[in-house]
This record gives C-alpha cells, structure tokens and sequence, in this order.
C-alpha cells in the first residue's frame, strides 16, 4: 500500500481517538507493531486561532513515524489554513476526519456530518488538498444511516480528487459504537475505487485482521482494542506470519508498561492533568488480574505519579510473591 513516498505492506494502523492517540501511546503503540499512527482529530477552526491545547495535539515526533494529523471541519477557508498550519508541524500525511460521529461534531455538519451532503465533503476535501503539499487521506462511515449509505458514491469522489488512502469505519454515522460493523461492504469499495482501502470497525484480533485481508482490504485500523491491549500489533503480525497466536502478556509486562505509560503521559500533559486523563487505562492494563478492581478503586484519587507507582509495584509483588496488599 503507498502513501506518497510511504509504501508498506498490509499496514496496521492506530486509529485516531481524542484524548487517546496522544504522542505517548502512539510511540506504546509504535514500539509493538503500528506501521501507521494518527494525531487525536483536531479542529481547524482552533488551529488557526492559534489554540495553544490544539496546537499541542498535532505535535508529532521522528520515532513514530509514518505519522498523520487528524482534521477536521467543513469550512474550506479554515480547513485550507488549518492543513499549511499542519505541515509545518512535519506529520508525513494529513487525514481528514470524515466519520466523527457525537452530536456536537456532526450535528453542526463536521465528521460525519457531511455524509448528508457530499458537495461540501467534495470542498471539504479539495480544500485541504489546496492547503497543503502533502499525501491527503480521509477516514469516514458507511454513510449518516442505514437509509443514506453513501460510501460508494464517497470513494469514487475521493479518488477522482486524489485522496492517497480512504478509511472506512464500517458502521453508520447512527449507529455510533452499536450494533455490529458491516464489513461487507468493503470489497464492494474495493470494486469501484482504486485507492488504498483501510479497514476499521470491530477489528479487535488477529483472526479479523486476516478476515478484512481476505476481504480485499490493503490495510487495518485498530482502535479501541489497542487501548484495551497494546500488544494487539505483535500479535497480529505473529498470527499473519505464522498461524499461530501469542502467549498472554504477563502481569509483570503489563503492569512494567502501564506505570511507563503513565509517567510519560504525565510529561506530556502536566499535572494534574496527565494523570487524570490516564484513569482510563488502569481497567485495561490490570483486567483479569486478581483483585483488580480493588487496585484500580484505589489508583483513581491519586493526582501524582509516585504513589501509584508505589500502589502498582506493592502489587505486583503481591501477585509475584503473596505479599499483602
């Protein structure tokens, strides 16, 4: 699959998710497999305001590279500035964000909210390819609901104007996250465009990254379940060379990488912040461990780093050695 000058082979991507894909995990993510990583999306219109928390989240870093910026928006002035704002931050591609799907993005006619009107995604579209020099890619859903899928109809307009890659969540801008990803419409996208097709949507193991493979997909976008488990890139990879799947991660990985991820997560952001938004993540890194939850009740108060550290070595060794919580 090529993008520009990129060229890989059945790329596996990080999908872009606000107050996620931030440089920490992104890099996380980069170390165990990801070929392609994306920025949290991110509104032009703050871009070019100059919004110091925007401006944040599309910094990118030499080591995670392949790296895209996210936008998104539907004011073609906007979008146009916001994309030359955004190559000078040095991302390798830049990605529109076609497919946001919460209220207040695609109700104002954001995200997904120009699947009701494919005229202004077409302008969407070329303004950002007016704006920068850039490979422009686009991520999108299957249409705004079951009675108005356009997806066809948005792939061939894509590849008409030259966008290098098209990512297709396959769930309606209604459905959100509900129901289950229809993925067969994706070698029926196969069939009417020619551009790289990156499959996204309910992939959550090897077993569906083989499946969209199988389905004529040139690449696959993992999302949630990279946050539920990071290590999802190497297993993939591992299962697609050998046919065989890895042994669990161990307690000691997990919980080594967790407290790695959120000392990195509380450089980035400062504190307190950048350990409150990293609440999130104890549910994951510790599911299926003994009294886990207990652990996590006990993680969530705490605003700095080194206690629960301490909290998560005690136990871990508690779960290595029986020591008492």
């Amino acid at each position: 699959m090529r993008i520009g000058n990129i060229e890989i082979d059945k790329p596996l991507a990080l999908a872009p998710m606000e107050d996620v894909s931030n440089i920490p995990f992104r890099k996380i993510c980069k170390e165990r497999g990801a070929d392609l990583v994306y920025t949290e999306f991110t509104s032009c219109e703050a871009i070019i305001r100059d919004v110091k928390r925007s401006l944040a989240k599309i910094q990118v870093t030499e080591d995670e590279r392949p790296v895209a910026i996210q936008l998104y928006g539907s004011n073609g002035d906007s979008l146009e500035r916001a994309a030359a704002i955004a190559e000078g931050m040095a991302p390798d591609f830049i990605d529109i964000n076609c497919g946001g799907w919460v209220k207040k993005v695609a109700n104002r006619g954001d995200g997904a909210g120009l699947l009701r009107d494919l005229k202004k995604f077409e302008e969407v579209v070329q303004s950002v390819i007016r704006g920068t020099s850039l490979p422009v890619t686009v991520k999108t859903r299957l249409g705004w609901d079951d009675d108005n899928i356009v997806i066809l109809d948005v792939a061939r307009m894509l590849e008409a104007n030259g966008v290098q890659a098209l990512t297709v969540h396959c769930r309606t801008r209604k459905q959100g996250y509900e129901g289950k990803a229809d993925w067969s419409w994706l070698p029926k996208i196969k069939a009417v465009s020619k551009i790289p097709l990156i499959a996204n949507g309910d992939i959550n193991s090897a077993e569906h990254v083989a499946e969209v493979f199988e389905l004529g997909c040139d690449g696959a976008m993992i999302g949630r379940a990279a946050i539920q488990n990071p290590w999802i890139f190497t297993e993939v990879k591992h299962f697609l060379a050998t046919g065989e799947t890895l042994p669990a991660v161990s307690p000691s990985e997990r919980i080594e990488l967790c407290i790695r991820h959120l000392k990195e997560n509380a450089a980035h952001r400062g504190l307190p912040r950048g350990v409150t938004t990293f609440r999130k993540f104890y549910a994951n890194y510790l599911k299926g461990m003994p009294e886990c939850n207990k652990v996590r009740i006990g993680l969530m108060s705490e605003t700095e780093v080194e206690p629960i550290e301490e909290k998560l070595r005690g136990y871990l060794e508690w779960l290595c050695a029986g020591v008492p919580l």
